[in-house]
């Protein structure tokens, strides 16, 4: 009778700890779920780390847009040139100051043929920074890339400044171009190469004309 009653006391108990999910029976289901849900977190990551990869091979094949060349044509047009009532030789003189001023590396200067190439001037980090994420994003979503793609997928993805990316490696810089018009009047045109984001080279058409206003407004007295 006494083995019994230990047996049943036994069953009850193996059936109370499986229905509680601590016993034999019950651990094994929360063990594959947790195996699942680990196994489904490793393929959201490899799936993600993927895609940056495909989103950084398309950025180095082609860092442009349609859409940003078209408006950077525009741009180039309505704000890229124009005239001084000055001499050529004032004017020319002037633009190297206004480089050097901006801290821009001079690469290719002919007064003969009025043209100079140099470095692009550096606008403010946090700015710099800003234009970054905000040409990523329009590039990622142009592309049909979702917005986790610039983001780490984790401690073993691949890391890479996807933000140099958006401007073409040693190609950066700008381009002047002075045509004398007469004694007294010559034509400036400003252009950037290797800069794609639209806003960025808004920015930095501002920056680059506010520092000639300024320096031509320096340079009267030797007129």
């Amino acid at each position: 009778m006494k083995t019994r009653v230990g047996l049943i006391v036994v069953v009850v108990a193996a059936i109370a700890s499986g229905c509680g999910g601590l016993g034999m029976f019950g651990s094994q289901p929360n063990t594959m779920d947790a195996m699942m849900a680990q196994q489904n977190a490793g393929n959201d990551m490899m799936n993600g780390m993927m895609a940056r990869q495909r989103f950084q091979q398309e950025m180095m094949k082609n860092p442009d847009l349609p859409a940003w060349h078209a408006q950077r044509e525009k741009m180039a047009m309505a704000v890229g040139d124009r005239v001084f009532d000055k001499g050529f030789d004032r004017v020319f003189d002037s633009m190297i100051t206004t480089l050097a001023t901006l801290g821009c590396r001079v690469n290719n200067m002919e007064r003969a043929s009025g043209y100079i190439t140099s470095s692009i001037p550096q606008l403010p980090p946090e700015q710099q920074e800003g234009l970054r994420k905000e040409a990523l994003a329009q590039y990622a979503q142009a592309k049909g890339f979702p917005p986790s793609v610039l983001s780490s997928q984790g401690p073993y993805d691949i890391d890479f400044d996807m933000g140099a990316m958006m401007e073409r490696q040693g190609g950066a810089g700008l381009t002047l171009s002075m045509v004398k018009q007469n004694a007294r009047q010559t034509k400036v045109k400003l252009r950037f190469d290797g800069i794609y984001y639209p806003r960025q080279v808004e920015e930095l058409y501002k920056k680059v004309w506010s520092e000639v206003d300024k320096q031509m407004f320096l340079d009267k007295a030797l007129d």
